[in-house]
C-alpha cells in the first residue's frame, strides 16, 4: 500500500535560529519534494502572520509562525525552483506589514531572489471558484497572488483553537481569505453556525498545498490567542495536508478522526476530517508513513476549554441557526422584492434585526445595537436569487432535522 509520508524533528525552543533553519531543512529533505514543484512559476507561501502579537516563550513564538522555520522553507524552495515566491498573510489588521516588519520578514528573507512579502489583505481581489464540489461556498474572493499561483506551501503554527479544536496547516489556510471582504476578523466565514470548518475544507480542496509545515517547537494551548505557552519541540512536515494535519493532532493528544460535540471539537465539525471524507487525504495512522519520532513519543497532550454553556447549550444554538436559514430560504423572493438583493440581512427568528450594503458595514450595525449571541443574530447573510447563489444552504439542514426530531 502506498501510504502519505510525513516526517517529524525534534527542536527545542532553546535551539539557535541556526539550529532551527538546520532542523526545518533537515525535515524537508525526508519528503521528495521536486516533483511538486518542477516547472511551477508562482509559489505562494502562507506563514501564520496575521496579527500584531510578538508573544515569546523560551525566545521563540508562541502564536506566530517562527521567522527561522519560515526561512528554511523559503530555502528549501529556493534549493529546487527558480519560480517566483510570494509570502504572507492576510492580517485582520488595517497595516499588515507591521506585523511582517515586528517579525523581521522583509529582512530576513531579502536576500533569496525573486522573493515578494505580501499583505494578501489588500485589494482589487478576484473571484476564485471551486472545480471541487464545495462544501460550504462555490467561489471565494482572493488576492490575485493566490489565485495566479501554481504552487502552494502552508507554515502554520501548532495551537489549540476553542472553536475548531486545532489551527494547523488547513486552519492557517484561512488566513488567505481577506478582512477587507470577509470582515475583522473574518466574521462572515467565522460565525456562529457551521461555516468556519467547511470554508477551511474548501479552501484546502481548491489550494491543495504541496507542501506543508507545522511549527510545533513553541505552541499555544488551550487557545489560538492568549493562549497557555507549550514547548512541544517538534517539527512536523508532509505533501499531503489530511495526512499532515492528522499526524501533528494526534502529536497534540487529539483524536484526527473525532468530531463535534466530543473534545476538541465542542463548537463545530472536525475540519480535518470533513477534508479527508473528500478524498484529499487519508486520516487513519496506518495509511501514513511518518519518518521520525512517531506522534506517540512527541506527544504533549493539549486541551480546549469551553467558552461556556452546555453541549445541549450548542445543539441547540445550531438547531435554531439551521431553522432561520430554513425562513430564509422560504422568504427570500419577498427579501428579493423588498429591494434587498445584494445586501447583508442580520436574521433572527424570521425578523431582520438590520440590513447593510457589507460585511464592515454589517459589523458596526451588530456593535452599536449592544447584542450578545443569545439575542443577537442567528444567520447573517447576502441575499441573492437562487440562480446566483454561492453557499451551500443544504449544508445546514441536518441541524434543522434534529430540531424537527426533538420538537416532534
Amino acid at each position: 500500500m502506498n501510504r502519505e509520508v510525513v516526517v517529524t524533528q525534534r527542536c527545542e525552543p532553546a535551539s539557535s535560529d541556526e539550529r532551527v533553519i538546520q532542523a526545518t531543512e533537515e525535515m524537508l529533505s525526508g519528503l521528495d519534494l521536486a516533483p511538486h514543484f518542477r516547472g511551477k512559476n508562482k509559489i505562494l507561501v502562507k506563514t501564520n502572520a496575521g496579527v500584531s502579537r510578538f508573544t515569546l516563550t523560551e525566545g521563540r513564538q508562541t502564536e506566530l509562525t517562527d521567522p527561522p522555520v519560515l526561512e528554511a522553507v523559503i530555502r528549501t524552495l529556493r534549493s529546487l525552483t527558480d519560480a517566483e515566491i510570494v509570502v504572507g498573510d492576510a492580517p485582520t489588521q488595517e497595516n499588515g506589514w507591521e506585523v511582517y516588519e515586528g517579525l523581521g520578514l522583509p529582512e530576513r528573507l531579502k536576500k533569496y531572489p525573486n522573493v515578494r512579502v505580501v499583505d494578501f489583505g489588500h485589494g482589487p481581489f478576484r473571484t476564485a471558484r471551486l472545480t471541487d464540489s464545495p462544501l460550504m461556498f462555490e467561489s471565494y474572493e482572493l488576492h490575485p497572488d493566490i489565485v495566479e499561483a501554481d504552487a502552494v506551501v502552508s507554515v502554520s503554527k501548532m495551537k489549540a483553537h476553542r472553536s475548531l479544536g486545532c489551527t494547523l496547516c488547513m486552519k492557517n489556510l484561512f488566513g488567505l481569505t481577506p478582512p477587507a471582504v470577509y470582515g475583522f476578523p473574518r466574521t462572515y466565514l467565522h460565525d456562529h453556525l457551521i461555516r468556519l470548518p467547511r470554508v477551511i475544507a474548501d479552501l484546502a480542496l481548491l489550494l491543495k498545498p504541496a507542501l506543508n509545515v507545522v511549527d510545533g517547537i513553541v505552541a499555544a494551548n488551550h487557545g489560538e490567542w492568549d493562549g497557555t505557552p507549550m514547548t512541544p519541540g517538534v517539527l512536523v512536515a508532509g505533501t499531503n495536508i489530511v495526512a499532515t494535519d492528522a499526524t501533528a493532532a494526534r502529536v497534540m493528544g487529539f483524536d484526527p478522526s473525532g468530531d463535534y460535540p466530543d473534545h476538541p471539537f465542542f463548537y463545530r465539525n472536525n475540519a480535518i476530517k470533513l477534508v479527508g471524507n473528500a478524498g484529499l487525504g487519508p486520516i487513519r495512522a496506518e495509511e501514513i508513513e511518518v519518518r521520525g519520532p512517531q506522534p506517540e513519543e512527541v506527544c504533549v497532550p493539549f486541551e480546549v476549554e469551553r467558552y461556556g454553556g452546555t453541549a445541549e447549550d450548542r445543539d441547540r444554538e445550531l438547531q435554531q441557526g439551521a431553522q432561520c436559514v430554513r425562513q430564509y430560504r422560504d422568504r427570500r423572493s419577498d427579501y428579493l422584492d423588498s429591494g434587498y438583493e445584494n445586501r447583508i440581512l442580520a436574521l433572527r427568528d424570521d425578523e431582520i434585526l438590520w440590513d447593510a450594503p457589507d460585511v464592515r458595514a454589517h459589523q458596526k450595525k451588530s456593535k452599536e445595537s449592544g447584542k450578545d449571541w443569545k439575542d443577537g443574530p442567528q444567520f447573517v447573510v447576502r441575499v441573492l436569487p437562487e440562480e446566483r447563489e454561492i453557499e451551500r444552504l443544504d449544508a445546514y439542514e441536518p441541524y434543522e432535522c434534529r430540531l424537527n426530531e426533538k420538537a416532534a
